[in-house]
């Protein structure tokens, strides 16, 4: 069952919640520069911008990858890395239009939303619904088609800032 995450740039208020319950769910430790989920806050805009993995189509994690470590898991559609083949070159975080791959500077180690195996933690934990977890369906690919037009042009934003 294919799902992926939708943000609403209009109800998040940048508090990081989503940040530490990612990493505490993934590292059991509290800290957002090991999440998956990051917030860019830019308050002289007042807006905050989540960039997480978008678990795209076409993804270029997946094509920027030498040694196809980056593939979809076929129960859950979320794109996962494989740690055993990767080799941390991080062409999938330069690649990625959307900001959604990271470093771990703990374990040293390419990361990405895995959407906690169909289960985000981020979703459940996010008090004004600034992320929603769908399952694929015309209305929901709609929806999401909507939130990366919007967050593309956020994104561009952050070029100007």
């Amino acid at each position: 069952m294919d799902k992926f995450l939708v943000f609403n740039p209009d109800h998040c208020t940048g508090c990081g919640l989503c940040e530490l319950i990612c990493s505490l769910f993934h590292t059991e430790t509290c800290n957002p520069e090991r999440s998956r989920i990051r917030i860019l806050r830019m308050e002289q805009k007042g807006v905050n911008i989540q960039m997480f993995c978008q678990q795209c189509e076409d993804a270029a994690c997946i094509a920027a990858c030498p040694v196809s470590a980056i593939n979809r898991n076929e129960s859950t559609g979320a794109i996962e890395i494989d740690y055993e083949l990767c080799m941390k070159c991080e062409n999938c975080i330069t690649e990625c239009p959307f900001k959604g791959v990271h470093f771990d500077p703990v374990d040293e180690k390419i990361i990405k939303c895995d959407l906690c195996g169909g289960d985000p933690k981020c979703v459940m934990f996010c008090q004004t619904r600034a992320l929603e977890c769908l399952e694929k369906d015309p209305v929901a690919i709609q929806k999401k088609r909507d939130s990366l037009k919007e967050l593309e042009g956020l994104l561009k934003l952050t070029e100007e800032f």
